[in-house]
């Protein structure tokens, strides 16, 4: 769990050059491999699945650091200024399944949802959205055949997981998941960044004193990683 730190002392504008260089690279990394396609004969130039995949992968970091950009840039007293409004989970953990469709298609993940319905929260849809679409585009990458996304009230509050069967968080992952927040933007390099965002998206959800939390384990049921929030 990453542990509640009070205040926070972040270097925002240390964490900002850190996002924008990271985009950079998705950018470099596009644009090397549109060029390896358009330096193949005319006759010859196709594109394989595993090369649309990495495409698609480099996209949504590139999207993921647009939303981190423009979160921190609202940014106040160190949390992420959020629109909360009541949201039915199921519409938003489908939706956010349907933008990797591409992804899984090519790659032959099999994503099971496991949701009801009926469950409704407030929570803000459009850092939620990004942080668990940014969860699962990472665990498709990883994953050998299956992913499950999972939402229930647990301890009356929201409970949304993501497990898979890949090889687990390396041991740095976990160690800088439960480090204090200060230290994710100096001692952890790009995962240490994009942790930072995701605690801050956590903790900006507040009912009275409870704080959204993050969670990180290797324990899932699938033998993989599994990624937790919990928000009240």
């Amino acid at each position: 769990m990453m542990n509640q730190t009070n205040p926070n002392k972040i270097n925002y504008g240390k964490v900002l050059s850190a996002v924008a260089h990271d985009m950079k690279n998705s950018l470099t990394m596009m644009f090397q491999s549109l060029q390896t396609l358009g330096n193949q004969p005319e006759e010859q130039k196709h594109i394989t699945a595993s090369q649309l995949a990495d495409i698609n992968y480099q996209v949504q970091r590139l999207n993921g650091g647009l939303t981190q950009i423009m979160g921190l840039y609202q940014a106040e007293g160190d949390r992420l200024v959020i629109h909360s409004q009541e949201v039915l989970i199921s519409d938003l953990l489908e939706s956010v399944i349907c933008q990797n469709d591409l992804y899984t298609e090519s790659t032959g993940i099999d994503c099971e949802l496991d949701v009801d319905e009926d469950l409704l929260w407030y929570l803000d849809t459009e850092l939620i959205s990004y942080l668990i679409d940014d969860v699962l585009s990472n665990a498709i990458r990883y994953s050998k055949n299956k992913i499950i996304i999972k939402a229930a009230i647990i301890e009356q509050q929201l409970q949304i997981s993501v497990t898979d069967d890949s090889a687990g968080y390396p041991q740095q992952m976990l160690d800088a998941a439960a480090a204090p927040i200060e230290q994710l933007d100096s001692e952890f390099g790009r995962m240490g960044i994009g942790l930072l965002f995701s605690r801050l998206i956590a903790i900006s959800h507040q009912n009275n004193v409870q704080y959204g939390k993050i969670f990180l384990t290797n324990n899932s049921k699938l033998g993989g990683s599994e990624f937790m929030i919990r928000l009240p």
